[in-house]
């Protein structure tokens, strides 16, 4: 394919067109493009999104290639590009003709720029070298709303050809083998997510590495890189002013909800696991890998008839950017049981997860991740970790089935929110229900910018919520407050608050969990309009 390098090219989208641009524009041979998986991922994502054109930017200046290429490839013998081209997708049909009318003349043209943005899916930035091509991807996430989630995702803008344009995601891109691995490209990822909330830069990949690995004894060099351990993820999120939390999950069940519990509150994670080849019957270790975590599914489910039940149980899906796959790649909890022989497990046989990865000669879907690590990037005021809620929770939900008050909780819905975020959905018109100088004495009361909230559930009726500060310390004080929804189940806790013989430890679950069960008995009974 040749054009002027100048202007506009359109194409009508067909995954054997997007995969010829994608080879001419990085000047790759097509076969080595075919056999990669991110053209085959991205024909079943834009099937889904309904793409219909394709918009070419030529000549495109990417910040990210631009540092990787400065830093390494510009001192190559070999002449590398430093130029990148821009792909533009749009689920509606128009001409090269028509954006040549509207950029000469926009109040005459056939095409409007709110009929481009209404139906833009976002952009593919191609780079100019020889296999890992895919730059900086900035797509649409699926339909699907009500049971796809994708809470991290970001607005973000393009300019091409003078057209501003929209798309609300979360930026990937392919790791460069040279300049970033696997994990540099999660933690880039990840890094868009959290410099929303926390208004940090957004480093480079090769910015990444660095970070990464300074002041670091390296038995390799640093730049080509070979993998980032999670010592040098957690020197790398400390360096961009976070804090790194980090979790070795029990089980699948305890992914899930930590998982969500941050998601929920904006923030994405680093998900470190073993990948093996169950292609044939015994299953093959094949490399450790690190995705970004950047939504996850909820089922359409009754709740679980467990005692601690928590809305996380119900997630049946984790979207991921796996830097192998594509953006917002699937990674399933389909219940089956792997057996994980060799040096690189020590665990037998376990759970693992689906994935759309594959290696070598495996097909896509034969590849099994077991989860070993979870890393989440938090602002340093961020103190109390969700384990230590969950077991204030979990020693509440206790106690009140021991009571046999009537007071039936089937569902907990625990996650980290904001002040902000709280007061909108308090003063949301979906909370007319509640009264008016109860509402407002809530809006008006000073709380901490960082809250853990704990929802207590009857079906889907909401009974209570619990606020814990987010910001202090284990030791500390750390129930705020809670928000009565139901009043029926406000007086079933005043009436436990009374019972004699709860119990009684110095452990933090049950000092907090008293405090909990005296507040209700302090407060007085609002009134019903």
């Amino acid at each position: 394919m040749t054009s002027n390098a100048e202007n506009p090219e359109v194409y009508g989208y067909d995954i054997k067109i997007l995969r010829q641009l994608i080879a001419s524009k990085s000047e790759t041979d097509l076969s080595t493009i075919a056999q990669r998986l991110h053209p085959q991922y991205f024909e079943e994502y834009f099937t889904k999104l309904k793409a219909k054109t394709i918009l070419v930017e030529n000549r495109y200046i990417d910040r990210d290639y631009l540092e990787d290429f400065s830093a390494y490839y510009v001192r190559c013998f070999a002449s590398y590009k430093r130029f990148c081209t821009r792909l533009h997708f749009f689920s509606c049909k128009f001409t090269e003709d028509e954006i040549n009318g509207f950029l000469q003349n926009p109040e005459n043209a056939t095409i409007s720029l709110e009929a481009l943005n209404e139906n833009y899916l976002g952009f593919i930035v191609v780079k100019p070298l020889p296999k890992t091509v895919v730059g900086r991807t900035c797509l649409k996430t699926y339909p699907g709303e009500n049971q796809r989630h994708f809470p991290v995702i970001r607005e973000y803008f393009t300019h091409p050809f003078g057209m501003r344009l929209k798309v609300k995601s979360l930026a990937f891109q392919e790791q460069d083998q040279i300049t970033a691995a696997c994990a540099t490209s999660a933690l880039w990822s990840a890094f868009h997510g959290t410099g929303k909330h926390f208004q940090h830069t957004l480093p480079s990949p090769i910015e990444i590495t660095r970070l990464a690995t300074q002041d670091n004894l390296f038995s390799t060099r640093v730049l080509p890189n070979e993998g980032l351990g999670s010592l040098h993820m957690a020197r790398a999120i400390k360096s961009i002013g976070l804090e790194p939390y980090y979790v070795k999950p029990p089980d699948l069940g305890f992914l899930k909800e930590i998982v969500y519990a941050y998601l929920r509150g904006g923030i994405p994670a680093i998900l470190g696991v073993q990948l093996w080849d169950c292609s044939n019957q015994t299953c093959q270790f094949i490399d450790r890998h690190a995705v970004a975590v950047s939504g996850y599914r909820l089922a359409n489910a009754a709740p679980s008839s467990s005692a601690f039940a928590t809305r996380a149980s119900k997630i049946t899906k984790i979207y991921v950017h796996d830097d192998q796959v594509g953006p917002f790649a699937r990674m399933e909890f389909d219940g089956r049981i792997t057996s994980l022989q060799g040096n690189a497990s020590t665990v037998p046989k376990a759970e693992t997860l689906s994935t759309s990865f594959a290696s070598g000669r495996s097909k896509v879907g034969s590849t099994r991740a077991f989860p070993e690590v979870l890393i989440v990037p938090l602002y340093h005021k961020i103190r109390i970790p969700y384990a230590t809620v969950r077991r204030i929770v979990r020693w509440l939900n206790r106690i009140i089935k021991w009571t046999e008050i009537p007071l039936q909780i089937n569902e907990w819905d625990i996650y980290l929110t904001t002040i902000n975020e709280l007061k909108a959905e308090l003063s949301s018109a979906r909370n007319n229900s509640m009264p008016g100088k109860y509402r407002a004495k809530l809006l008006c009361e000073s709380l901490p910018r960082f809250l853990w909230r704990a929802c207590a559930h009857q079906d889907e009726k909401r009974l209570f919520d619990l606020l814990f500060d987010a910001t202090d310390i284990a030791q500390g004080s750390i129930f705020v407050r809670a928000i009565e929804w139901d009043e029926n189940a406000a007086r079933s806790l005043r009436k436990i608050s009374a019972i004699d013989g709860l119990e009684q430890s110095d452990s933090t679950e049950t000092q907090v969990g008293r405090k909990i069960i005296s507040w209700f008995r302090e407060q007085e009974s609002r009134e019903v309009p």
